[in-house]
């Protein structure tokens, strides 16, 4: 009892401070906002209290690890084993849409102690939303989705990690989540992985799509199928997020309007396992110089060149800040290496692509700029990681001032800054020139 109270004590304090926080004006522009903000912060914060704990977290795992070995669905532990500890649960990405933890298990079989490590992601939004309002018939759970594609490829040996288990019942740690092995990388900067990013890239759009068999992906209904759905979902993400600055929805829109009027020649030929993620950040070399892909949840069927328009802008971004040509020569080594392994030919649509790979992350970008709900969502646990709240508190208070260069560097939104003033610039290039 002397817990609970204690708790609910703590949940109500902020709810008491937003309260008060949420009436400037200059912040929230309706009142709807202001309930909305409040709620989100105050849920995340219990979510936070209720699921993101290590020591809660690992009582759940441990607990769920147990009776799925009892009950023989899992292959991350052996039959017969006994023991069953989990230990070290420690946060290695928070992201937008899922977390990633780094997790120590411990067992006992046929009387010998084992030790092995493993990556847990938990996915905080297993549907995309947009997608849910007009793609229909097709199982699009991110966990599902990511779990199928890592069997698959590992089956035909393709560098992914393997995954021993998914759960899509939220009921367990509070989300669905996939149990995979934990790779041990070397860090290394697109500069030095470039030659290795395009040759794996091309070797994923070589496999034929019955070889992978992947049960929950579908093809698109014809050639230009793949090509209509982008216009289509940028639509529906300008009106799911309406709150962008004026010029740049005007940027949006015109880029839309190019998509749209530009469909009827992107026709694909022969579609292919597509990543839907692909850059420099979830391709790494183990400590055996081994390539590793990461982070399959946004897999799909589709046309190779998506992957490569995609691809090209975040090697350009990630390249060099201060060196431009630098930044232009590797995007264009990564584009020949691609094109000389790749046993096929994007590049009649590759223009196309690269504008729908760019304006996808210009539209989440402009989000977290432009409203306070995604500012908070995204950043709070990058102001000041060990204490999400706040860093959630900082992140509201500066909201205002976010776009002055010192705020935003402060608040964890620089790269945002950049990749919309980049997204510009490849706008008056490209459409406005």
């Amino acid at each position: 009892m002397h817990k609970k109270s204690r708790v609910s004590r703590i949940v109500c304090s902020p709810r008491s401070i937003l309260s008060h926080l949420a009436t400037y004006s200059v912040v929230f522009r309706f009142r709807s906002d202001a309930s909305l903000f409040e709620k989100k912060i105050v849920n995340s914060f219990r979510s936070s209290l209720r699921n993101h704990s290590g020591r809660v977290l690992k009582s759940r795992l441990e607990n769920y690890l147990c009776a799925n070995q009892r009950n023989g669905n899992s292959n991350l532990i052996p039959k017969g084993a006994h023991a069953i500890t989990v230990s070290n649960v420690m946060m290695m990405n928070r992201g937008f849409s899922n977390d990633i933890y780094s997790v120590s298990l411990a067992y006992m079989e046929k009387g010998t102690a084992k030790n092995r490590n493993f990556v847990l992601k938990t996915y905080l939004s297993n549907i995309d939303p947009v997608l849910k309002a007009y793609v229909h018939g097709e199982d699009l759970r991110r966990c599902v989705r990511e779990f199928q594609a890592l069997r698959s490829l590992k089956r035909i040996g393709f560098p992914v990690p393997e995954a021993y288990l998914c759960e899509c019942d939220s009921r367990f740690l509070g989300y669905p989540f996939v149990i995979m092995q934990k790779e041990e990388i070397v860090q290394k900067n697109i500069n030095e992985l470039v030659d290795c990013f395009a040759v794996t890239l091309a070797k994923l759009h070589n496999l034929k799509l019955a070889e992978v068999k992947i049960n929950v992906l579908r093809s698109p209904e014809d050639g230009y199928g793949f090509a209509r759905r982008w216009p289509i979902y940028f639509k529906q993400c300008l009106n799911l997020e309406r709150k962008h600055d004026k010029k740049r929805k005007e940027d949006f829109d015109l880029a839309v309007r190019w998509l749209n009027s530009h469909v009827s020649n992107n026709y694909c030929p022969q579609y292919c396992l597509v990543h839907g993620d692909y850059n420099p950040t979830n391709v790494a070399v183990t400590k055996d110089s081994r390539p590793v892909v990461l982070d399959w949840g946004s897999v799909n069927v589709g046309d190779p060149a998506y992957d490569v328009g995609y691809a090209y802008h975040f090697v350009k971004f990630l390249s060099d800040w201060e060196n431009p040509n630098l930044a232009e020569s590797t995007a264009e080594r990564f584009l020949s290496e691609y094109s000389r392994n790749f046993k096929g030919d994007i590049d009649q649509r590759l223009e196309f692509y690269k504008m729908v790979g760019i304006l996808g992350p210009s539209i989440y970008y402009s989000s977290i700029l432009s409203n306070p709900i995604y500012a908070y969502k995204y950043l709070r646990f990058r102001v000041l990681s060990p204490l999400p709240f706040l860093g959630g508190l900082l992140v509201l208070l500066g909201f205002p001032f976010i776009r002055l260069p010192r705020v935003s560097r402060q608040l964890s939104a620089e790269v945002a800054l950049f990749w919309l003033k980049y997204f510009e610039d490849y706008l008056k290039m490209n459409l406005k020139g």
